[in-house]
């Protein structure tokens, strides 16, 4: 099972975020690209970061987020446009925002995301 990522903000910034994830060493190999479908009424789509979460576990789950709130402080440092925030999508439409490297907010959004995830693996949801 895969979570979507994708950056609000500047366009340059999700291959930024990609590399960065990328050099995590718990992601490492997760991380890919991929075009969401198309929106009905639209001729096509961008792309989106991609990354493999199956088997992560809970350690994987943090990492990846406590990385994205990261990486928002290291942009917010940099001479680059500012990112207004990053949506993780979950399979069966669930999704979580980091806006900020937050301790609080980061331990927030890693258990939204934990829940959704555990949501979308129930048969019975």
């Amino acid at each position: 099972m895969s979570v979507r990522i994708d950056v609000v903000g500047d366009d340059d910034a999700l291959e930024d975020l990609w590399e960065w994830l990328g050099a995590e060493r718990e992601l490492r190999g997760r991380v890919r690209w991929e075009s969401p479908p198309a929106a009905e009424g639209t001729m096509g789509s961008g792309v989106e970061i991609a990354v493999q979460v199956t088997e992560l576990g809970l350690a994987g789950i943090n990492t990846l987020v406590a990385a994205i709130g990261a990486w928002l402080t290291y942009r917010s440092t940099q001479a680059a446009a500012p990112v207004g925030s990053v949506t993780i999508s979950v399979p069966g439409g669930g999704q979580c925002e980091i806006k900020h490297d937050d301790p609080a907010e980061l331990t927030r959004v890693a258990t939204a995301l934990l829940q959704h995830l555990s949501d979308s693996d129930d048969p019975a949801a």
